[in-house]
């Protein structure tokens, strides 16, 4: 705990790192320490994770919506989606509006898959290149990853199947692991708004992460412009 502590002083002492991500990556650290408390959503969040994005040659079962994706746009248009996908946050952005989309769920009940496309489509800030839009290559990471985190997730939590956790509404075993992912994926949550309003948030509100009281004032600090970070009232319990 010391050691955590000490994080910020010395993140923000960094040449490398702003602020923001020194805050960022202290509260990482209270996330990893509450997952290895809880080492149900830990397994699941980490299962799930490598049957969906953990592309390792030797183990054809696993990274299952690169492979998919890879199997949609060929290896030339995919070498060009990844290096696009990692220069703009795409797959943690993609993860973040998949727990936002399961967080409304019963506000968009039978729109989701429809409204994470549109939503990576419609983004100004990182176009998505004219070549990989008229491949479809938005279309395809998003299906992919609806059908394998989600059957990931609910393989490695004991949901049971995806249609009767759907169909009863029970959408928090789906959403916590999800958020995990994306917070743990994303590279640099101090410049990705989505990840931190749908995936941060909820975590740091969240009594039983137990992210610092010292963190959450760092955080506040750090992103003013955050008000979900400085609310007391929690978005649903994990």
């Amino acid at each position: 705990m010391k050691q955590r502590e000490s994080e910020w002083d010395l993140n923000a002492r960094s040449a490398r790192l702003t602020r923001r991500q020194a805050a960022i990556g202290c509260a990482k650290a209270d996330v990893v320490h509450w997952l290895h408390r809880d080492r149900r959503l830990l397994d699941c969040a980490r299962t799930a994770q490598e049957l969906s994005f953990e592309d390792t040659p030797d183990e054809p079962t696993q990274g299952m919506v690169l492979r998919r994706v890879a199997d949609h746009l060929g290896p030339q248009l995919m070498a060009e989606f990844q290096q696009w996908a990692r220069r703009t946050h795409f797959w943690c952005e993609l993860l973040a509006q998949m727990a936002y989309a399961l967080a409304q769920y019963e506000k968009v009940r039978g729109r989701i898959f429809r409204m994470v496309e549109n939503t990576l489509l419609q983004q100004d800030e990182q176009p998505v290149p004219d070549a990989l839009r008229h491949a479809g290559a938005i279309g395809s990471a998003v299906q992919w990853s609806w059908r394998y985190v989600l059957a990931s997730v609910v393989a490695a939590s004991g949901a049971g199947s995806l249609a009767t956790l759907l169909a009863g509404g029970d959408v928090q075993r789906l959403l916590w692991p999800i958020r995990v992912i994306a917070v743990l994926m994303c590279p640099d949550a101090a410049r990705h708004a989505a990840v931190r309003e749908h995936c941060w948030e909820p975590i740091v509100r969240l009594a039983r992460a137990e992210v610092r009281d010292t963190v959450r004032e760092r955080l506040t600090r750090a992103f003013g412009e955050d008000p979900w970070f400085t609310s007391p009232d929690a978005s649903g319990s994990a």
